[in-house]
């Protein structure tokens, strides 16, 4: 390749780079406000300030967008909820994990509705997702547990019940926060509501495991 074309190839990669992210990260905005069904790729080009061509050009079809979408937002959760640590025992690993539960809902409030609106319409990339990846993680998991059950540390307990509970606990705060702000009496919420909520579902969590102090 000749030292003309490759800084010309590397502007065409960064412009293609800037251009999907501006229509993700504008169509994230777009579906959790208008819904999965009401959205079109005419109300994403005008919020984004772009041509409806130009989404179609990255993204062919409505269909191809969203799975686009919930795809960066999976990645995102993958990557920001860790494994846990067998050698920390389960008051760390269980405190960790509802801490970083609650942060999405507080920082990425839109990829959890999305992602709750795509369930609810059972979306087969979600479907897929679940079945495939998260059900592998969750065996994993529970092998852990399974074994902070053999040395005394927590009581037994159903993982798959778990998990349910924790993601019921902490993804309400994203999927309903119109609901959560009318029950604690504000117009919106703060970190220190998230701080508190972390703090009593991590006790509820722990009580209900029989953690016992590691």
């Amino acid at each position: 390749m000749s030292e003309d074309k490759r800084p010309k190839d590397q502007l065409k990669a960064h412009i293609r780079a800037q251009n999907q992210a501006l229509i993700l990260e504008t169509s994230e905005r777009v579906f959790a406000r208008q819904g999965l069904a009401k959205t079109t790729t005419q109300m994403i080009a005008d919020e984004a300030g772009l041509p409806k061509a130009n989404v179609h050009y990255y993204y062919r079809s409505k269909k191809d967008l969203l799975e686009a979408v919930l795809e960066r937002i999976l990645r995102l959760w993958l990557d920001s909820v860790s494994e846990f640590n067998l050698e920390e025992g389960p008051k760390r690993n269980l405190t960790r994990y509802i801490s970083e539960k609650i942060d999405q809902s507080r920082i990425n409030k839109n990829a959890s509705k999305i992602f709750a609106m795509a369930l609810i319409g059972e979306e087969h990339f979600v479907l897929d997702y679940l079945r495939n990846l998260f059900v592998t993680e969750l065996k994993r998991e529970k092998a852990t547990i399974q074994v902070w059950v053999e040395k005394g540390l927590m009581a037994p307990v159903s993982t798959e019940h778990l998990f349910i509970s924790i993601w019921a606990m902490t993804q309400t705060y994203a999927d309903f926060d119109a609901q959560v702000k009318i029950m604690l009496q504000k117009d919106e919420l703060d970190e220190s509501d998230f701080d508190e909520a972390k703090q009593f579902i991590t006790r509820m969590v722990l009580a209900g495991c029989g953690v016992v102090e590691h």
